[in-house]
């Protein structure tokens, strides 16, 4: 009796070695099996309400099918945004808007071309987006610019893809701003930036040749203000000042000058955090998760409201050289070895944003 009792006192702590062995072993392999990595996603989010073009619009249709724009070859995002700033910039010679036309593409061009009125700045504005939102990117807002001693202009920011952030263009000057050495294009607190004295900005030409163009106009970014909104075809009379100062966000920080506008910011809407005005567009949140027993991969997609007028989502195993529609939900068999998939969001006119790229790695 007592060799069996020494012999179970034994083989207890012995089971207990080999339990917890297995039960290391077993998470090892776990953590080991599948690893599954999602590329990181920006997603800064403004605490307004941007309200964008519908994409069923009927004067944007009309402004598509008629004008030419669409007929032009570009070689990437940037190329298309500077050659649609230099086509609106060659529509007709700056003048006086009188009578002051309504805010959209379509009676703006139809009626300085019959000569019923003239257009400056903020028509060249106007066009442009609406240009834009025709070729399918409607993550576009107007910019109004104010200098030091009052001087106004009005300019158009475009969400870009391309290079993950906004970029200003000018139609009115035909320019655009670059971070020299980044070979970026700049937004319009970049060139305020530049212009306060963080950092050089260079204005370019958008229309060919694209050279320098010295500082023009660099003055006018010391106080800035972007719309809340930009669905204006619709609108049945031209914007006011009284609108623009209703429907436009004013940035404001320790370094903007109030003479400007005798010490009181007209606008109604002010903010001072960055990520109001610059919020990330067009991007696929990832979640994920592994059933080991049955060796799948579930995962969920969503945009998180990012993409203006968003359809669908599109997978691509390739490397994006081809696309599917894809639900906001898919499992993939984990038959072994790596792989990869990319997800990516599509508005209702088919234009594509950022993609997702997801890696499934055994280990």
């Amino acid at each position: 009796m007592k060799q069996k009792k020494y012999f179970v006192e034994l083989l207890l702590p012995l089971a207990a070695v080999l339990l917890l062995a297995a039960l290391f072993l077993s998470r090892k392999a776990f953590q080991t099996g599948i690893h599954i990595d999602v590329s990181p996603v920006s997603a800064k989010k403004s605490n307004f309400h941007f309200i964008p073009e519908h994409w069923r619009e009927a004067k944007l249709q009309q402004l598509r099918r008629d004008e030419n724009f669409k007929d032009l070859r570009f070689s990437d995002q940037l190329d298309l945004f500077l050659k649609l700033c230099d086509w609106t910039h060659r529509q007709w010679r700056t003048s006086i808007p009188d009578p002051y036309p309504l805010s959209n593409a379509v009676d703006i061009l139809a009626d300085i071309r019959s000569g019923k009125t003239g257009g400056f700045c903020g028509q060249y504005a106007y066009v442009l987006a609406d240009v834009l939102k025709a070729m399918g990117f409607f993550a576009v807002r107007y910019v109004e610019l104010w200098s030091a001693t009052g001087e106004s202009h009005f300019v158009v920011e475009a969400w870009s893809d391309q290079f993950g952030k906004w970029l200003v263009l000018d139609p009115a000057e035909n320019i655009y701003y670059e971070i020299p050495g980044l070979g970026v294009p700049a937004s319009a607190l970049e060139v305020r930036s530049a212009l306060l004295g963080a950092g050089p900005a260079t204005a370019r030409a958008a229309g060919e040749p694209r050279a320098e163009r010295g500082r023009h106009k660099l003055h006018l970014y010391a106080n800035f203000a972007v719309s809340l909104r930009s669905d204006l075809m619709r609108s049945t009379r031209p914007l006011t000042v009284g609108d623009r100062f209703a429907m436009f966000l004013f940035f404001r920080d320790e370094r903007i000058d109030p003479g400007a506008f005798n010490g009181r910011i007209p606008y109604s809407h002010v903010t001072s955090r960055v990520e109001d005005i610059y919020f990330d567009c067009n991007y696929v949140r990832v979640e994920h998760r592994i059933d080991k027993k049955a060796r799948q991969a579930f995962f969920t997609f969503t945009s998180e409201g990012s993409m203006f007028n968003f359809d669908r989502f599109a997978l691509s195993l390739d490397r994006g050289k081809s696309w599917r529609p894809c639900a906001d939900s898919l499992s993939v068999p984990l038959a072994g070895g790596n792989s990869s998939l990319w997800v990516a969001p599509v508005n209702m006119l088919g234009r594509f944003g950022r993609p997702t790229k997801v890696d499934i790695i055994a280990e």
